[in-house]
């Protein structure tokens, strides 16, 4: 629950913030424990917190590289968190970065953690970069983790502009051939099956497959149009619920042909953000609870929660991880060794790089394959309805001819 406050600090300088906790006492407990007098505090309603992100986007991709990059450059120059911020927000130049580099400004100089600031604008810094930030703030190491989050944010951003220049021509491709299929199917196949009507002749299974599809298409057109985004936000609203949220992911966790790749994409984002965290000088059970928080899979997300109750009970990293079955054989060996050699941040590091690397490997390998196979099964579908169309108008030709 998210509660606004306004009250007196030592000096009697007033201050307004926000504040995250279970209920209202617990807001007021936290507010006294900071040595501010409370003069007034009421809980936000969900309308006041949906405005706060109602602009996020297109924020998502670029603020959080920019607050992570400047804001580590600035901690690490010796300057206060407080200060930081105000000289990021008198740089920006749009409105939106502005406002939301205010509010944490004021935020923090309230007293309230940056981390817990975030939270206010869920849509644009995610839990991953949330938790960061706690354990940076907790380890006195922020300025160590911001710049880690800015290195991964830039290769996401990276990745994901690659990926996006290679589907650009296929994606074009598939919108053309998809025009031009409708096209048919909607004008031109409808004027030639009343040539066909009129042929006293049997017609080829293609040609009767093609007339099955255009009456169909004609008759659900709207249908047919709207079924797919009725159907994304069905599966945006079940994804919510937390029965639904985990069978999905447990699916993805077992599809043929994706469950390496999305492995793949788990691994390394536990294992650099461990090492991170393990670099920053945060205990190795804190480490782990606070990057199960970060995974983007609640069955894996669990699975590091036993791991993090193994190890207070005793057990080694790598032996939790064998238990947990989540993680391949090949990330555990290289957590023993590291375990062994007492170097296990340098050995998770080497595992993130790893698995990043085959990651881009696969995306490359990917996005290669896209276009010639777009091509190809636009260019087949136009095919078979040319093909379609001619067929019975070669043979009402040849019949003619005969006569």
């Amino acid at each position: 629950m998210t509660f606004k406050y306004n009250a007196l600090d030592t000096t009697g300088r007033s201050i307004n913030g926000t504040i995250e906790a279970d209920n209202e006492q617990y807001a007021k407990s936290e507010l006294k424990s900071r040595g501010l007098y409370i003069v007034s505090i009421k809980e936000v309603s969900k309308k006041e917190t949906k405005n706060k992100v109602l602009f996020s986007f297109g924020l998502k991709q670029r603020l959080p590289i920019i607050l992570s990059r400047q804001l580590s450059s600035l901690l690490k120059g010796g300057v206060p968190l407080f200060q930081a911020l105000t000289i990021m927000a008198n740089q920006m130049e749009g409105e939106k970065e502005k406002e939301i580099l205010n509010y944490l400004k004021d935020q923090v100089r309230g007293g309230t953690p940056l981390s817990m600031a975030l939270k206010a604008y869920p849509d644009i810094f995610d839990e991953l970069f949330v938790y960061s930030v706690q354990a940076g703030e907790k380890s006195g190491a922020l300025d160590s983790i911001l710049t880690y989050q800015a290195d991964m944010l830039e290769r996401r951003a990276a990745a994901r502009g690659k990926i996006k220049a290679a589907l650009t021509y296929p994606a074009i491709m598939a919108v053309v051939g998809t025009g031009v299929l409708f096209f048919l199917i909607g004008y031109v196949v409808p004027m030639v099956i009343k040539i066909f009507e009129r042929m006293n002749q049997a017609l080829p299974l293609s040609t009767r497959i093609l007339i099955g599809m255009t009456n169909l298409m004609n008759e659900y057109f709207y249908y047919i149009i709207l079924t797919p985004f009725l159907l994304f936000i069905l599966f945006r609203g079940v994804r919510k619920d937390p029965r639904w949220k985990r069978l999905w992911h447990r699916l993805l966790l077992n599809i043929p042909g994706f469950k390496n790749f999305y492995i793949m994409v788990l691994i390394n984002s536990f294992a650099r953000v461990l090492a991170t965290l393990l670099k920053s000088g945060i205990p190795m059970l804190q480490s782990l609870i606070a990057v199960s928080g970060t995974m983007k899979n609640v069955i894996v997300s669990e699975a590091i929660l036993k791991m993090a109750e193994m190890v207070e009970e005793g057990l080694d990293l790598s032996a939790a991880m064998r238990n947990t079955r989540i993680f391949p054989p090949y990330v555990a060996d290289m957590a023993k060794v590291g375990e062994t050699g007492g170097n296990l941040e340098e050995m998770l590091t080497n595992v993130s790089e790893y698995y990043e690397a085959n990651v881009n490997q696969r995306i490359t390998a990917f996005t290669a394959m896209v276009e010639p196979v777009i091509i190809l099964l636009m260019g087949a579908v136009i095919a078979f309805v040319l093909v379609s169309i001619l067929l019975p108008l070669f043979e009402m030709n040849k019949i003619l001819i005969k006569r």
